[in-house]
């Protein structure tokens, strides 16, 4: 396969990436939501797309997102 094709390949291999790490984290009992929604966030999810995997709304994804921000600088500035 020529090099061309394999960057035809990588978007739909990262999407497959992403679905399986959000379906491993949806399964998940002993993480809280908040640390699941980092989990996700960091794997490149996007807010409405975590609402639905965890069943809640963009909003209390954003929230929760904001709320680990602030947490993570004060632990720097300390």
């Amino acid at each position: 396969m020529p090099p061309s094709d394999f960057s035809e390949l990588k978007d739909p291999l990262e999407r497959i990436a992403k679905i399986l790490a959000g379906l491993l984290l949806k399964d998940i009992e002993d993480v809280d939501q908040k640390q699941k929604i980092k989990r996700l966030k960091q794997c490149g999810f996007e807010n409405t797309e975590i609402a639905r995997m965890l069943g809640t709304t963009p909003n209390t994804v954003g929230v929760a997102v904001h709320s680990l921000k602030k947490s993570k600088k004060k632990k720097r500035s300390k």
